[in-house]
């Protein structure tokens, strides 16, 4: 039975039309499946200590950063000491798996990246891992503008985005192909995404489009060609 209805921090119903409060809540009980456990450990062998190399070279001690979109927190076991995170999720199944990882102090907030309960320019840094490409790229722009918003002055989103040529890509689709026949109709590994990376000119017209200006794109070996890595900064 699921819960009351969520609401967000002025009292109006949170909107999930994705579908991540009953992802996470699934993934509660679904932690043996192959898929699981292949994206645990990509998360904690490839993906952190990558997010690590980013936030320690764009953000210094003691910076306030907003994780948006923050999902179950595995990444952060590592920056939490560095940076002071507060961590964001639209679903609070996912708040309560945050905190189980990264202890019950940890500082998270329930809302929507289209609407982020925070001060303007509050923020040192923003960053978030496989969030963006669930948005069209109208969607993408609004939540660009309110990251704008919170971010001070030179304050930088440090985004990782699945390219569409990238092997995490390559690997979800092989996977669904095989495991296709046996599932159910509707199974889905995680809601669609709608709006992966298709260039590097892609990505960067996407931020410039937004008013960032993008200080590196990466996309290589030390990612396992899985993430295009995007630092844009608010001027």
């Amino acid at each position: 039975m699921r819960g009351p209805k969520v609401t967000g921090t002025d009292g109006d119903p949170l909107q999930d039309p994705q579908g991540w409060d009953a992802y996470w809540d699934k993934k509660k009980s679904t932690r043996g499946l192959l898929y699981d456990m292949v994206a645990e450990f990509y998360r904690r062998a490839i993906i952190r200590p990558s997010l690590n190399r980013f936030i320690k070279a764009n953000f210094t001690r003691g910076d306030l950063v907003l994780h948006a979109g923050c999902g179950s927190g595995q990444v952060d076991a590592d920056i939490r000491s560095y940076i002071s995170i507060t961590a964001m999720d639209i679903s609070p199944v996912a708040l309560e798996i945050y905190k189980r990882e990264n202890g019950p102090d940890s500082t998270t907030l329930l809302a929507s990246i289209f609407q982020i309960p925070l001060p303007d320019a509050s923020m040192a840094g923003i960053y978030n891992l496989g969030v963006m490409e669930h948005f069209t790229e109208e969607e993408i722009q609004r939540i660009l503008q309110e990251f704008r918003r919170v971010l001070r002055p030179g304050g930088r989103f440090v985004a990782f985005w699945p390219p569409e040529f990238g092997l995490s890509v390559l690997f979800l689709k092989t996977l669904t192909a095989i495991l296709k026949p046996f599932a159910r109709k509707d199974y889905k590994f995680h809601p669609d995404e709608i709006c992966r990376i298709q260039s590097k000119q892609h990505a960067l017209e996407v931020f410039r489009k937004a008013g960032f200006s993008v200080r590196q794109y990466s996309f290589g070996p030390r990612d396992a060609f899985t993430q295009a890595v995007i630092v844009a900064e608010k001027p």
